[in-house]
């Protein structure tokens, strides 16, 4: 069995980000197709993937906003370095 390598912060996001924005294309035109199958099974693939990055990446590298923290880790979602910090970008190339 192969075992799936850990995605960096930054291709967590880059999946975060792209999904995010298909699931808003593809909500903009189910406003006007709301019975087409293709975008709506497009949609839910789409977020299910959404999902799952967002899974991930709080599990490496902690939550994306404070929505996601414990009771017992509150004020403690902001530690991790901003998107405008160098070490943000770790691992980019």
């Amino acid at each position: 069995m192969m075992m799936q390598r850990c995605l960096s912060r930054y291709e967590l996001l880059d999946i975060i980000n792209k999904s995010s924005f298909a699931m808003d294309d593809t909500r903009l035109f189910l406003d006007t197709h709301p019975d087409s199958r293709e975008a709506l099974m497009f949609f839910s693939k789409m977020q299910d993937k959404r999902k799952a990055a967002i899974r991930e990446y709080t599990e490496q590298y902690g939550p994306i906003c404070s929505y996601d923290v414990a009771p017992s880790d509150m004020w403690k979602w902001n530690m991790g370095p901003w998107p405008w910090q160098s070490s943000y970008m770790e691992g980019r190339n």
